[in-house]
């Protein structure tokens, strides 16, 4: 016991722990009422119409708020080599738990709780982290937290992941995951249900002031174990997937980012579309996934103390695979045909560790007309029609000080 002791406090010497985060509070006014999510912090889509009996439109209705809860903190960990790896463990959490029906429902929430060890040219990361479309090297740079969202995905999972060089710049990247609180909409444990881990594969490429990535991957899931029509066992899966392409590239005094997305079937990564009905003979649901096509460009300058920047997104309903209507409780955006938004910023730097911003954010949303019923109207793929205009306009105001 005396020598185990021994050699435990001289192991204890070589771990280094380290502790960083951010204070940060959020100041932002909504000009009509809009679909949101943790806390109002990540913005999604104006909302459209919705009359009263004097035909009023409730949603055209403006709100404020000002919020600290996306404050985080994580502990990172050094420690001693493992299997002649160099290791490393991170945890890191927030206070955007759910919001249900009250402020008090805001929860501590996990974000990153992952072990990694490096070895010379490859590396193995166990736990939760980022999802491969989220690309750390090329995110964009707002004031408001949602990075971009919906047209630049935003999602943490719990993963194995393994990275190899392949020289100097270039590094390839396989991923199996599975959800945890970023779930598909309408299909609580259809990952885990499915035993098929979402997988996926990517490349990297850096250079001292370019980066480049491309990502593709594919998920299964079972949405039901029994047929919501029928009550019986049910054997039917929701498939989807996705092909991102990343650039990054620093000009000296500014740099430039941009990323295009094919997705079909992702909410998982609160991006617009989700899953449709497909259209056949059969007594039970099948599931045909919404495809989806999203771009987004950013510039931020690089001066030191001022730094103005401006985000421009786009993104487009392509309809489902096969035929097929509307599906409620499993999609994000479902009945928008497609979006804009135009985000210009200014960040001043008081120190390098305290910023205060100011944002502006304006959004358009075309939605599907609507029939005589008041329902939105769809093509046969489950795209919508006959698009009417809804906009927003985002002011945000923040301060961020981190440590």
């Amino acid at each position: 016991m005396v020598l185990a002791t021994m050699v435990f406090a001289q192991e204890e010497k070589t771990f280094k722990v380290e502790v960083h985060g951010f204070v940060g509070v959020n100041a932002f006014m909504d000009t009509r009422q809009s679909a949101t999510a943790r806390n109002g912090n990540i913005y999604l889509f104006p909302k459209p119409a919705n009359f009263d009996n004097e035909h009023n439109d409730l949603s055209d209705h403006a709100s404020l708020d000002i919020d600290a809860a996306f404050s985080r903190f994580n502990v990172g960990v050094t420690g001693p080599d493992v299997l002649g790896a160099k290791s490393f463990a991170f945890i890191e959490a927030d206070f955007l738990g759910d919001k249900n029906t009250s402020h008090q429902d805001l929860n501590f929430r996990l974000r990153h709780a992952f072990v990694r060890l490096n070895w010379e040219k490859t590396s193995l990361l166990l736990g939760q982290s980022w999802h491969p479309l989220f690309v750390t090297e090329n995110v964009p740079n707002t004031v408001n937290v949602g990075c971009g969202v919906p047209y630049h995905p935003l999602n943490r999972q719990p993963m194995i992941r393994v990275g190899h060089q392949l020289g100097n710049r270039i590094e390839a990247i396989a991923f199996l995951m599975y959800q945890n609180d970023f779930l598909d909409k309408g299909m609580h444990d259809a990952s885990e249900n499915s035993m098929i881990p979402e997988s996926a594969l990517q490349l990297k490429y850096k250079s001292e002031r370019f980066f480049a990535a491309l990502t593709g991957g594919y998920k299964v899931l079972k949405p039901a174990l029994s047929d919501p029509y029928t009550g019986i066992k049910t054997d039917e899966l929701a498939k989807g997937g996705y092909v991102a392409a990343s650039l990054k590239k620093d000009f000296g005094v500014l740099t430039f980012k941009t990323e295009g997305l094919f997705t079909a079937g992702m909410t998982n990564v609160v991006m617009l579309g989700g899953f449709a009905e497909k259209t056949n003979d059969s007594p039970e649901r099948a599931y045909s996934a919404i495809k989806n096509f999203s771009f987004w460009a950013d510039v931020e300058s690089n001066a030191k103390k001022v730094k103005p920047g401006i985000l421009l997104g786009y993104t487009k309903n392509l309809g489902t695979f096969d035929k097929a209507t509307p599906l409620a409780g499993f999609n994000i955006g479902g009945n928008i045909a497609n979006m804009y938004s135009i985000v210009p910023r200014v960040k001043f730097m008081a120190s390098p560790r305290l910023m205060f911003g100011l944002e502006w954010m304006y959004v358009v949303a075309a939605y599907g007309g609507t029939d005589a019923n008041g329902d939105f109207m769809y093509d046969a793929y489950a795209k919508p029609i006959n698009t009417e205009n809804f906009s927003n306009h985002r002011l945000t105001a923040g301060m961020r000080y981190s440590f």
